[in-house]
Order: C-alpha cells, then structure tokens, then sequence
C-alpha cells in the first residue's frame, strides 16, 4: 500500500510538472513538428538506441561474469522497466532482487546493489566528460552551465570513491570492524555486513585493466546513444548538430536521475527543455525533440523489461524472506478481580506440577525478580517461571523483591510465598530498581542466580542460553535485544525505543564500558561468587544500575558473554523513554567517580590476574559441537 501510495504520488508530480511545462509552448506547432517528423531518421535512430541496449548486456558481464549475455540484457531491461513504472528509480533494487535470485552464489542484493551502483557512476563519469565537451562547444545559459557542471563534478567526484573503495577495501572493512567494537549494536552490525558486501559487489572491478574495459565500453554505448539523439533531433529540426545531441544526450540522462517522477516524467520535458531552447533549438521543436525520444526509451524498455520479467518467472521472487516465528503469549483474562484470578491460576497450575516439594540440598538457580506497582504483569510472569522450572526438574528459588509498590504487587507475592515453599517475598522500601534487585541477588542462595523483569518480557525458555555460558566458565551471562544470531532469535519493539536504546547504548561505551551492545535487557545470569562481589558493590538504586554492576564485573576482571535472546516488548512499561533516559545518561557520567577508589579495594592477586575476559564476547552453543562463537 505504501509503495502504491508513493506511485500515485510520483504519477501526480510528474504529471503536473508536465502539464506545467506543456503550457508555455505552443502545442499546434509541436504537434505538426511531431506528425512531420522524418520517419526515415527515427527509424534509424531507434536501431541505434536498440544496439546501445545489447552493448549494455555485455557491459555488465566485464564485472558480473556469472551471469550469461542474455540474463544480464534481461535483467538490464527489467531494471530499466521498474524505474518507468516504480517511485524513487526503485527499478535498481527490483534489478538487483531479480539477480540475486537468479545467480544464486551467495552474494545477496547488497553485492549486486553495489555492482549496479558501478555501473551508473561509470554511465556518470562518461556523461560527465560528454557534458563538459558539449558545453564547451555549444553555449548556454550561464546558470544552465553551472548547474551541468556541478552534476559533472558530482560524478567526478563518485567515480574517485568508486576507485578509492576498490582499492583500499581492506583498510574499509577493518576500520568499519573496529568502530563496530567500539560500539558494538545492531546498526554497527548491519553496517558492517552491509558494507562488506557492497565492497564484495565492487571488487569484480578491481585492477586498472578491467576498469579501464569498462570506461571504454561504457564510452562506446553512449557514443551510439549520441547518433540516436542526433537522428531524434535531425527527424524534427534541420539544424540539430553533434554537439547539440551531444548535450542533449547529457542532459536528459542526468534529468532522468532526479526521484521525483516515475519514469522521468515531467522532469526531463522540464530540464531538457531549457538546456535545448539556451542552445538555439526552437521550441516547439525542442518540446518535439524530447517528447519523441522519451517516448521511444520509455515504451521500448517498459514493453520488453515487462516481457521478459513475466516470462521469466521473476516476479515469482519473493521481496521479502520470511521471518522466524516467536511464539506469543495469551493475553491474561481481567474478568476476576486480581488476588482470585491468581489464586485460581494457582490451583490450576498445582494440577500439574508440585508445588510445596520436599526441600533438596543445593539450590540450583535463583531467579530473582523485581517489582513495582506490577499486578497485571506479576502473577502470569510467576506462573510461567515456576512451570518452566518445575518441567525441567530444576532446584529452584523465587525471590519476588517488592519495591514499595501501592497496589496489590506485595499481597500477590504474599500468596505465591504461601503457595509453594519456594517462593520468598522481600518487602521493600520504594527505592528504585536497582535497590530493589540488589536485596535480591545479596539474598539469593543458588549456585547461579538470574534477575529478570516482571513483565516477562523474555521467555523462560531463554534461561537455558545463559546457564550454558556460565556452566562454560563465564562469571557472567547478560541477555542482549542488540547482538542477534541471525534466525534463531526475534526483537519486537517499537522504532523509537530501538532509536534511544541505540542512542543510549552509543552513551554508556563512550562514558562507561566498551564493548557491550545491550546493557539493559532485564535478563541476566551470574555466578554466584560472581553476584556477590559484583552487587556488595553496587552503589545506584536507579535503572542505570545494569551498565554499573556491568562496569564492576570489568574492574574485577570477570567474564561477561553476552548472548541473544527473543524479547517481545510488553505493555505497562515504567520507563519513560525521555526524562528516564535522561535521567540514565547523567548517572552513567557518575559512574566512575563513584568508583574512582575501586581499585584500592582489589586484592594483589586479583589485580595482576589475566584481562582476557575483559573482551565481551557474544556467545551461544553450536548446535553442531555446542562450541563457542565469537
């Protein structure tokens, strides 16, 4: 619906650019310059306008060898098909999708975006040099001049990338790779891959040899292209000359580029137009002029690129992969008032699993969770917590850590404590989130000890990520919404709280720690050892806490791997996205000083011990060796 939207939208500029533009000439004497035209002339420049379309299919196969003559030609003309028909000169993404689906050697759009990138500075840099000649040739406008020329250098200027890229890829790639490090997340990541990639589309033309190749093809095309122009011109007007095709070639090309209009509509009658009328055409027979060759491109390649689109199966191609599917929870009913819906949860869950077991020595895991004001979310997040630990046979404590909320939280907690001997209730003054996990965790037992959010914002089924991190050797196991492996975990949240979270994840390793792409997903894992040094530490009582005891772990040289989890935003929130955030970015400014006499307090020992664990790795089993991977 929205790429439609944006059709019309482009249909209606044009179409009223236009319109405009028809209304300052006189139609009647077009329309005789049109129906007087040499029919002799157009068709001789049609076949010329035909033969530069086959040069273009062996032109791109000096770079994109795996493609055969007439699947690089086919897909040439489907590219040129989809800019007449599609907004923004979309066509080059509908080229690039139909190749990568057709080639199939791994290489993805993003590679063949870059090769078609290539391909137009390389159609620029020609028109570049051609723009210059025919202005130096044929006076115009000294705004006309300028306006050309400044196009000109533009082209210059990205045929000069083009060949910098291509020669120090390397030196790009390690440079994208190092600021990723510095600031590791998911758009350093995208741009990474996507960087790579689109190098990887370039590289086909690295060595001056191939690149020379091609800047000679690629003069050779639009030399071809100028005699269409100058038979267009000559069919209408007898005074048209080289020089006058030569910057009219120029003109329309560069025209064509604007994204306004489908197809160039509008746009190329608008500044194709003066350039012609400045250089001496008439014009009734300039507006001739370009309507005929418009028309001619705009038909023959609309009509063969849709030919060929259809009878070839590509518009079979999916646009889009699939994504994997995150299973999602029910919505809790509100019909029963809270306390008795929950003590009727109870009852149901009890029909499945044990809830008062007799003790066993050695707790396993922990699971301490933190609440304020969180009735609706609480009882279905326990619920779920005691069934998924009880099915996996696990030696389990519940700490529910009440931070002085003001509805039914602590009586909820109360009768979850009475329902299963497992469950333990600290009442809490409201001092904050942090205040609130640190009673938690100093008063937790297990051998492993998690803090997750109330709101159940990652699943239970989760835990088992982390616990094999920790039972790897890590101190420390921190879910991350950022660092994702790709198809095996799903993020659903809004735009603008992935925008701040990135913004403020940019933040906490300018200010606090490196290296660490999510700080405050509420699901992490520590040792117990690990907790204990960590959060007898802890000094803030506020949501930045996390990028604190993360701060800590890094002074006390423990390991941290961060690992992706599925994280579903979930409705309650009590982060206020702005005066929260604000609020965060002036307490991690604190946290160094806070602990600005941290070192005193380590042991010798501690403090000559090996900092290989300072590097945060992400980490999540093989499901072939169950190894690490980094």
């Amino acid at each position: 619906m929205k790429r439609f939207a944006q059709f019309v939208a482009s249909l209606v500029v044009g179409g009223l650019v236009l319109r405009a533009v028809l209304g300052h000439f006189d139609l009647g004497q077009t329309g005789i310059a049109l129906r007087d035209a040499d029919p002799r002339l157009l068709i001789a420049g049609l076949a010329l306008m035909i033969l530069a379309y086959l040069l273009r299919g062996a032109r791109w196969r000096i770079w994109e060898s795996s493609l055969s003559y007439w699947d690089s030609l086919r897909l040439i003309l489907i590219g040129f098909m989809g800019n007449n028909i599609l907004p923004a000169r979309l066509g080059e993404v509908l080229r690039a999708h139909c190749t990568a689906a057709k080639t199939g050697h791994g290489r993805g759009r993003t590679a063949t975006l870059a090769s078609i990138a290539a391909e137009r500075i390389l159609d620029g840099l020609v028109l570049a040099v051609f723009g210059l000649v025919g202005m130096a040739l044929v006076p115009v406008d000294r705004r006309l001049r300028w306006s050309l020329f400044l196009v000109s250098l533009a082209f210059a200027l990205l045929a000069l990338v083009l060949v910098v890229s291509i020669h120090f890829h390397e030196r790009i790639r390690s440079t994208i790779v190092a600021a990723n490090r510095k600031f590791p997340g998911h758009v350093t990541a995208f741009v990474r891959k996507r960087a790579s990639r689109f190098l990887d589309g370039l590289l086909p033309l690295q060595g001056l040899p191939r690149i020379f190749i091609a800047i000679a093809t690629t003069a050779i095309l639009w030399g071809i292209e100028i005699g269409f122009y100058y038979f267009i011109g000559r069919a209408v007007w007898d005074g048209m000359s080289v020089p006058i095709a030569l910057l009219f070639l120029v003109v329309v090309n560069f025209a064509s580029l604007i994204p306004f209009t489908v197809g160039g509509i509008g746009t190329i009658e608008a500044v194709a137009v003066a350039f012609l009328v400045s250089s001496g055409v008439p014009p009734a027979l300039a507006l001739a002029m370009i309507l005929l060759q418009h028309a001619a491109q705009y038909f023959f390649t609309t009509v063969t690129g849709g030919i060929v689109y259809l009878a070839g199966g590509f518009y079979r191609v999916p646009l889009t992969r699939p994504k994997p599917e995150v299973a999602s929870r029910p919505a809790t009913a509100a019909a029963l008032p809270i306390i008795e819906q929950t003590r009727t949860s109870l009852d149901h869950l009890g029909e499945l699993v044990e809830l008062k077991p007799a003790p066993r020595a050695g707790i396993q895991l922990s699971i301490v969770i933190p609440a304020y004001n969180e009735q609706a979310r609480l009882p279905r997040t326990v619920l779920e917590a005691i069934h998924w630990c009880t099915s996996q046979d696990l030696n389990f404590e519940l700490i529910l850590a009440d931070d002085g909320s003001r509805d039914e939280t602590l009586a909820l907690a109360r009768l979850f404590e009475e329902s299963d001997v497992r469950i333990r209730v600290l009442a809490c003054p409201h001092m904050g989130k942090g205040a609130t996990v640190r009673m938690g965790i100093l008063n937790a037992r297990g051998e492993s000890v998690l803090f997750m959010d109330a709101d159940g914002a990652t699943p239970m089924s989760e835990i088992p990520k982390l616990r094999a991190a920790i039972e790897a050797g890590y101190d420390l196991a921190i879910g991350s919404r950022v660092v994702q492996a790709p198809g095996q975990v799903e993020v659903k949240t809004t735009f603008h709280r992935k925008a701040i979270g990135r913004v403020f994840a940019f933040f906490v390793n300018l200010f606090a720690i490196e290296g660490i792409a999510d700080t405050q997903c509420g699901f992490k894992m520590f040792r117990r050892g690990a907790a204990r040094a960590i959060f007898s530490r802890q000094k803030m009582v506020g949501f930045a806490f996390d990028v604190e005891i993360l701060f800590i772990a890094r002074r006390l040289s423990l390991s941290v791997a961060e690992i992706p989890v599925n994280w579903v935003a979930q409705p309650g929130s009590k982060v206020n996205l702005v005066t929260d955030s604000c609020r965060m970015l002036w307490d991690i400014s604190q946290i160094r000083w806070l602990h600005r006499d941290f070192q005193a307090s380590l042991s010798p020992a501690k403090e000559g011990r090996l900092r290989q664990s300072d590097l945060v790795r992400t980490w999540w089993p093989s499901p072939d060796r169950g190894e690490e991977t980094s």
